[in-house]
């Protein structure tokens, strides 16, 4: 494990064993570990791999069966659940947000009203506040939930597969959001199964019954050591890499060498422009 300078989050050899469970084996078992502040994370894994329960760990949500976890001081965690409607409580944009800030007492109602709407402008969620909560797409409700944890003081916000019951403009809404936070200093643990998603983080950490397999650079999860014909990381766990890295290494195969490793489709087209001048 690299050493992180005043890491946000620490784990130190965390084991959480959940005592009459089908499997034999902990959920995460010594898992130790280190966030830096204004980071983002991926986790990732197999069903059961424990990257859940990694991210409830973090949140303070699961307890832990022997290590510790520590937060570093004034920091607050908040998360991001997978169904958009589990976390909320308000029947409109305004009351789901009043509900979530803190530090309101000595605020006068315009402050509170113009804190909330910047929060919900800093996740580019343009709705009236009244707006019933009802009437809002599956990633509008994301981008409020999302509100809420800065409303609520968040310094870390964790994603626990936030995207999996999005469509494909909702998904983009919220990382668009998401990497703004992270820009702006926030720390993002980002637990999913789409590989495209891993594109837009700083490190993986992929989760192998309760154990971290994996933990480097997107580039070289997909890409391992180079464009060669060796299986990368991301193939020899059992995962599809996205379209655009298949592209650059079937290019590789057919014998034509990219200047870089792409991950997005811009990338690519650039890459494949400069191959054929």
């Amino acid at each position: 494990m690299t050493a992180i300078s005043q890491p946000v989050i620490q784990l130190e050899r965390v084991t959480v064993d959940y005592l009459g469970g089908a499997s034999e084996r902990p959920a995460l078992d010594q898992i130790s570990l280190e966030l830096a502040k204004g980071s983002w994370t991926a986790v990732i894994g197999n069903n059961g791999s424990g990257k859940s329960t990694l991210s409830k760990v973090m949140a303070g949500l699961s307890p832990i069966s022997e290590g510790r976890l520590i937060v570093a001081q004034g920091h607050s965690v908040h998360m991001v659940l997978q169904n958009p409607e589990t976390q909320i409580l308000g029947e409109t944009i305004d009351e789901e947000m009043h509900l979530s800030m803190r530090d309101t007492q000595d605020r006068t109602l315009a402050e509170r009203e113009s804190n909330m709407l910047r929060l919900l402008n800093e996740v580019g969620l343009s709705l009236p506040p009244d707006a019933p909560v009802k009437s809002l797409s599956g990633g509008q409700k994301q981008l409020l939930n999302m509100a809420c944890c800065l409303a609520a003081g968040a310094d870390v916000i964790l994603f626990d597969e936030a995207t999996s019951m999005l469509d494909p403009n909702s998904r983009e809404a919220v990382l668009e959001a998401t990497a703004k936070l992270q820009r702006s200093g926030h720390t993002i643990v980002w637990v999913t199964h789409r590989m495209e998603e891993l594109c837009f983080v700083q490190r993986v950490l992929l989760l192998d019954q309760g154990r971290i397999a994996f933990d480097g650079t997107c580039e070289q999860f997909f890409y391992g050591k180079g464009l060669s014909d060796e299986p990368s990381p991301c193939e020899r766990f059992g995962f599809e890499p996205p379209y655009v890295v298949q592209v650059a290494r079937a290019l590789h195969r057919l014998g034509h060498e990219l200047p870089v490793r792409p991950l997005f489709p811009q990338q690519l087209s650039q890459a494949v422009v400069s191959l054929c001048r």
